[in-house]
């Protein structure tokens, strides 16, 4: 059976597919430990899936925009969504965790006039 579950944070986009298989991760038809080299970003994204007993399946995920921590969390909520698709029992559990929770912050405009969204050019008064 197949999984598939879509999640946005900032400017970057993740899709996940989830099927029966060993336990394999591919981001951008790269395996995991290539595309994160650090292991607290490998931990972050493998927590969900070591805690609800579900590192036997494979995952293919394809994400786009963003920086590095913006993808990771994107890809933590896709991860969760997926395994919420086939078993919803977890919804609680990843809820009290925070892992399912989304950030709709995003990068505020900036407005004519000023150097950033909110910085100003410095007063002189003579």
């Amino acid at each position: 059976m197949k999984y598939i579950s879509y999640s946005k944070k900032k400017t970057n986009k993740t899709k996940v597919i989830m099927i029966n298989g060993n336990g394999k991760i591919f981001i951008n038809k790269k395996n995991l430990k290539s595309y994160f080299g650090n292991i607290f970003n490998k931990n972050f994204i493998l927590l969900p899936l070591i805690l609800s007993n579900f590192y036997n399946k494979n995952f293919y995920i394809i994400t786009k925009g963003g920086g590095k921590m913006s993808q990771i969390f994107s890809i933590r909520i896709s991860i969760c969504k997926c395994i919420l698709l086939f078993n919803y029992n977890y919804k609680y559990f990843f809820r009290k965790l925070n892992f399912y929770s989304i950030d709709d912050r995003i990068v505020e405009r900036k407005k004519y006039g000023y150097k950033k969204s909110r910085k100003k050019e410095q007063y002189s008064k003579r």
